[in-house]
């Protein structure tokens, strides 16, 4: 803010933790409890290098982990949130190379404790999935420039495993939250209406 820059956030969203960010915000707004959610990825590029270090896969685990608390808000719902088993694994494979597989294990339970069960076997590669990413934010932060807005563009979380955030304010995962903000504010700079969603005009 002091440089007159805009900030928004670190780390991209796009393999396993995107599918978590479009995934439980459906589980909380159906209410269905969570048991459980073990992950394991699969790379082989230099990523997957890195984060096969102890130290290194750290700081990716901790994001990781973070993004489900924040969208299912244990605090709130103990019930159904308050004890879930989240497991991270990253296993560096050489031969997969730019592919990435972002295996996932997701133990839920619905209505009366029923047990259920999803499988995730997302498949991708990891250059495909972040270049769409630098494209967008090389414009989007062009434009923040552009309209005199520094600091932090919470707007832009959209695109982050990490997004910045006012000092004590609570950070925003939810993937469809997210990309309603970015819609909104891009709205707000063009000196459009915001999109409600209430739908009243269509019946009065």
């Amino acid at each position: 803010h002091d440089n007159n820059v805009a900030i928004c956030g670190k780390d991209f969203k796009t393999g396993q933790t995107l599918m978590k960010t479009i995934l439980a915000p459906g589980f909380k707004a159906r209410m269905l409890g969570l048991e459980g959610w073990y992950s394991t990825n699969i790379l082989g590029n230099r990523d997957g290098e890195v984060l096969d270090d102890p130290g290194s896969f750290k700081t990716k685990e901790e994001s990781k982990l973070g993004a489900l608390e924040y969208i299912l808000q244990p605090q709130l719902y103990p019930t159904l949130y308050g004890k879930i088993h989240h497991k991270v694994r990253i296993n560096y494979y050489p031969p997969r190379g730019d592919n990435k597989e972002g295996w996932d294990n997701i133990d839920i339970f619905g209505w009366l404790g029923y047990p259920m069960q999803i499988k995730v076997d997302f498949l991708c590669r990891d250059s495909i999935l972040a270049a769409p990413i630098v494209l967008d934010l090389v414009l989007f932060l062009d434009l923040a420039q552009r309209a005199g807005m520094r600091g932090i563009q919470e707007w832009l979380s959209f695109y982050f495993k990490s997004p910045m955030t006012a000092p004590g304010l609570y950070p925003e995962h939810d993937l469809f939250i997210q990309s309603m903000k970015l819609k909104n504010t891009l709205r707000w700079m063009m000196g459009e209406d915001l999109i409600t969603h209430l739908g009243q005009e269509y019946y009065d």
